[in-house]
């Protein structure tokens, strides 16, 4: 058995996905707040900042998951996980006025107030009607269709 000189004891996998790897790894401490491979520092601060079970209820995730991600690891393909995230944010936003009703354009663009305002899993509700109201962060959105989600929707740019 061969001694480990850098300390982890992360093996590899015996499948051919595994060897190739399905993470990559984050920076930690300070640095783990900033976007690193498209994790969101929001994502992060939450992950950081919460116990392991708040977090695994939340995002529907093992604690396997939780540990890869305290320890630096984003998978690289985390639709899933963007998913959840962004799932959890809209169930836990706060709604600051009354709603109102916006179409999803091409892209999982909602126009609104001159400006164009998106999520990730909006990109599959094109030509939906959805419900939006204001929130902290930005828009707040449910969709009227089944399966009905809430999103946190974040200003992209202005419109001309």
């Amino acid at each position: 058995m061969t001694s480990n000189v850098h300390g982890t004891d992360l093996e590899g996998g015996t499948s051919r996905a595994m060897v190739l790897g399905d993470t990559s790894p984050c920076l930690s401490g300070k640095s783990a707040l900033q976007p690193v491979f498209g994790a969101p520092a929001d994502l992060l601060w939450f992950v950081l900042r919460n116990s392991t079970a708040h977090v695994r209820l939340a995002l529907g995730v093992g604690q396997s998951t939780v540990m890869r991600l305290r320890g630096g690891y984003w998978p690289k393909d985390a639709r899933k996980l963007l998913d959840a995230w962004e799932s959890y944010k809209g169930r836990t936003a706060s709604q600051q006025s009354r709603w109102f009703l916006r179409r999803v354009q091409a892209g999982g663009v909602v126009a609104h107030a001159g400006q164009a305002w998106s999520s990730p899993g909006l990109a599959d509700r094109v030509g939906e009607t959805i419900a939006c109201a204001r929130s902290r962060a930005g828009l707040l959105a449910q969709t009227l269709e089944l399966p009905s989600q809430r999103f946190e929707l974040g200003a992209l740019h202005a419109q001309a």
